[in-house]
């Protein structure tokens, strides 16, 4: 008996992992939007970064444009990019294209959302809402999953923090 109860709860368990998974997927027309997730902040850090896959099954481009967020004061668009040595971030004033048929990752060390002017900390284990909007497609409703300082989506630490580095230019 205590067995079935174990391999109950471990079902019970899986089936929520994998709506979670499920709930992080977002469609608007011809664009689905994967895996919206950002990291913890450092205490007093005024800025966070945020990441997520758009695939555009459709048969034209379009564009993300802008977005918000109830955390933060402004919303833009980021690329990062490396010159002579040193790390340098944009914002893409004319937003950010996806090809048809093409699909583009914001991830850190690359293109990325920034939430600036932040109304204060973002958690580990919080799950930050927005709203994303596009050129052709419009707006659409997303939660980014929060995660810890330095880690990605899997757990992993990887790519440069944001709120501040040496060798950083803006």
């Amino acid at each position: 008996m205590k067995a079935i109860a174990c391999l109950l709860a471990l079902g019970l368990t899986v089936s929520a992992a994998q709506a979670q998974d499920a709930a992080s997927e977002y469609k608007l027309g011809t664009l689905q939007i994967s895996q919206p997730w950002s990291r913890a902040t450092p205490k007093g850090a005024t800025v966070a970064g945020a990441y997520l896959k758009i695939t555009n099954n459709g048969t034209a481009a379009d564009r993300l444009i802008g977005g918000t967020s109830p955390i933060a004061g402004r919303f833009e668009i980021h690329e990062m990019s490396m010159d002579n040595g040193v790390m340098k971030m944009r914002p893409l004033k004319n937003g950010l294209e996806i090809k048809a048929g093409d699909s583009v990752e914001l991830k850190p060390g690359s293109y990325h959302i920034m939430l600036l002017d932040l109304k204060g900390p973002v958690s580990k284990g919080d799950q930050v809402k927005g709203t994303l909007t596009f050129e052709k497609a419009g707006s659409v409703d997303v939660a980014y999953k929060v995660v810890g300082v330095g880690e990605t989506l899997g757990g992993k630490s990887a790519g440069p923090p944001h709120g501040g580095m040496p060798g950083m230019s803006h």
